[in-house]
């Protein structure tokens, strides 16, 4: 790989005027030294070593992507496929504009805190953290910062900087709820690993459907399913045991569905037949089980695609980016009817 000063000596020029051209800087630098060193950067294949950058102060052109995980993972976060998607494509729109992307996950918040801190960035998109602690890193970066599928409330009197590209998450509990007691499920159970988070608004949205549509036989429960794989199939046994005809269990998370159905058939339980199952996602596997999952969906790509826009919106508008007043950015979702819920009126 060519070095400046290699360049220079094709040239005929000194390696500062050289650098003067990588870098922009190209003022006292004739047109015809211009293009010719172009030209040379072009056939030797120069790369300019990012380190330089940071010394120079000038932009890192390094994006940090984190993420606040809360449950335990059999074996990596990026195993989850909303997780895995969401990433690829932040790296795809973030690598098109010819920046670099590091992501950190973590249970943790106060090493995240750490490590944002200690790094020399850009700017950060903050995954499934509280608002509170998206303003903290804001205000330890001091570098624009997106958030996606921020919960929770500001402390009293704090106003939000961050802006926060999330679901419509109260509709989406509202919608499937509904269309389970419109197939005449008598009980429905809604699952999450703990009511919290984006998951407690999807429940919000599932008492609200409940108490507009529900008849007098018919009742909600929510059910906390642990936040491990051990907890869950627990629980899973535990909504088995207990059991009722035309029982619907709405799961908060596709892959806690998933893994329902597939012990509910590994105990002889037939679904949608003896029990109904439902998803909250879309991603790529629901269409893949045996039923199909009925489900709901969320544009993941687009949810990428705004929150990488808004970072580098304000990366590249400095001091003379104006935020938008509203700060929050609230995507639709789509109920996806398939196979794994029955519908009791069709057949009555």
């Amino acid at each position: 790989m060519a070095t400046i000063k290699e360049i220079a000596n094709l040239a005929g020029v000194s390696t500062t005027t050289v650098s003067n051209v990588i870098h922009g800087k190209t003022g006292k630098v004739s047109p015809a030294n211009i293009e010719k060193i172009n030209q040379l950067i072009k056939e030797t294949g120069y790369v300019q070593k990012l380190g330089l950058r940071v010394l120079n102060k000038e932009c890192s052109q390094l994006i940090a992507v984190v993420i606040n995980y809360h449950k335990d993972f059999k074996d990596s976060i990026l195993a989850d496929p909303f997780y895995a998607r969401t990433l690829g494509r932040i790296q795809e729109q973030v690598q098109s504009l010819g920046y670099y992307l590091m992501v950190y996950t973590e249970k943790e918040v106060e090493k995240i805190f750490q490590m944002v801190a200690g790094w020399d960035i850009d700017g950060v998109i903050a995954i499934s953290f509280s608002k509170r602690n998206c303003e903290k890193i804001f205000r330890l970066t001091g570098k624009p910062v997106v958030a996606i599928d921020a919960y929770g409330d500001l402390e009293e009197g704090q106003e939000q900087q961050v802006m926060n590209v999330s679901l419509d998450e109260e509709s989406g509990g509202y919608m499937m709820t509904r269309y389970l007691l419109e197939c005449g499920y008598e009980t429905i159970k809604i699952c999450a690993g703990r009511d919290n988070g984006v998951d407690h608004l999807r429940l919000v949205g599932g008492r609200k459907a409940m108490a507009e549509h529900g008849s007098g036989r018919q009742r909600l429960q929510f059910e906390a399913l642990g936040m491990n794989a051990e907890k869950r199939t627990e629980s899973y046994r535990w909504l088995l045991q207990r059991n009722t005809p035309r029982t619907a269990l709405f799961f908060l998370s596709d892959l806690y569905a998933l893994e329902a159905i597939r012990f509910f058939h590994e105990e002889g339980v037939l679904v949608p037949q003896q029990i109904g199952v439902a998803g909250y996602d879309n991603i790529s596997y629901s269409g893949l089980s045996v039923p199909s999952l009925t489900t709901v969906s969320q544009d993941v790509d687009k949810k990428a695609q705004i929150a990488v826009a808004l970072l580098m919106e304000q990366i590249k508008g400095g001091q003379e980016y104006e935020k938008p007043k509203e700060r929050e950015i609230l995507l639709p979702v789509t109920l996806i009817v398939r196979k794994s819920a029955r519908n009791w009126t069709e057949e009555a």
